[in-house]
């Protein structure tokens, strides 16, 4: 198992008059394998809980609140009083919102190789793994190794920056918001480019407020409300209900939304349909029905 979690509660500014507690008793797991979806509106206790997961946030102890807390990511137990820092990094990496904000080498290769040289990776193997990760971002690394990040586009940018986290080869990835700012078709790169990473980094988990995304890429999806968690679902259930999704102020996905309203005009298609391809799969097979009917 990736990560296990277990009444694990976190409170911001406690015992204060600006006392918030961002994370209440949450349970769940994330099994090796998972494409791990966490969705929720801003202050539901997403980002709190991912910070967890890396010890940028580190369990808290003080009032006396997670005495039976439990929190193991990758086999290294984070409530220990001085969990393995080092291992832990070496195992989870982590790709924040707008990662590209965060470059600041004078090459690409530079930045890119920067994790891994704090893991204390050897020289050769580094340059091995630098060229690898630029690649796999589907980047040129003769084109772009030398060249100053801050010269190549925004999608170039989040490339390097998610190079720069697949290069320390981590078991389990992190994703803050992804693909915030990006156009459609950057949002589809950005993906597309995460599906291929997860053939060499089994497990991720996705924060996201895209319920396209959500519905096309993640196998399990967690809601969270008020540092809580309401459920944790397939996609295919957690669309299904309806009055959840509407009580917690979040949006059916767009594909979901437009099989529904076709469903009902009268177009034989399901109306829980998830993906793109699924939909046109259905209009295809209703359309071909409708002509040899006609004939």
């Amino acid at each position: 198992m990736s990560v296990e979690i277990k009444n694990l509660s976190y409170i911001y500014n406690p015992k204060s008059p600006f006392e918030k507690r961002a994370l209440d008793g949450v349970t769940l797991d994330v099994e090796d394998g998972d494409f791990f979806g966490i969705i929720g509106h801003t202050g539901s206790g997403k980002s709190t809980l991912i910070n967890h997961l890396n010890a940028l946030t580190r369990v808290q102890t003080k009032p006396r609140i997670n005495e039976n807390a439990v929190l193991n990511v990758c086999g290294i137990d984070l409530t220990a009083k001085k969990p393995d820092l080092k291992k832990l990094r070496e195992k989870v990496g982590m790709v924040f919102q707008y990662p590209e904000y965060q470059l600041f080498a004078d090459t690409v290769a530079e930045d890119v190789a920067y994790g891994a040289k704090n893991l204390g990776v050897d020289k050769d193997e580094i340059n091995v793994r630098v060229h690898e990760a630029i690649e796999r971002v589907g980047l040129d690394y003769d084109d772009v190794a030398m060249r100053s990040p801050f010269d190549l586009s925004g999608g170039q940018k989040r490339r390097v920056a998610i190079a720069g986290v697949i290069v320390m080869r981590p078991e389990l990835l992190i994703l803050d918001e992804p693909t915030a700012g990006l156009d459609p078709k950057g949002k589809k790169d950005i993906l597309e480019l995460i599906r291929a990473v997860k053939r060499t980094c089994p497990t991720v988990v996705m924060v996201s407020h895209n319920m396209d995304e959500v519905a096309e890429y993640c196998n399990k999806v967690a809601v969270f409300e008020e540092g809580k968690v309401m459920g944790v679902f397939t996609p295919d259930k957690l669309f299904a209900e309806r009055e959840l999704i509407k009580s917690l102020g979040l949006e059916l996905p767009t594909v979901t939304e437009l099989a529904a309203y076709l469903a009902e005009s009268g177009v034989n298609v399901d109306p829980s349909t998830l993906t793109e391809a699924g939909l046109e799969s259905q209009l295809i097979a209703y359309a071909k029905n409708i002509k040899n009917n006609a004939e």
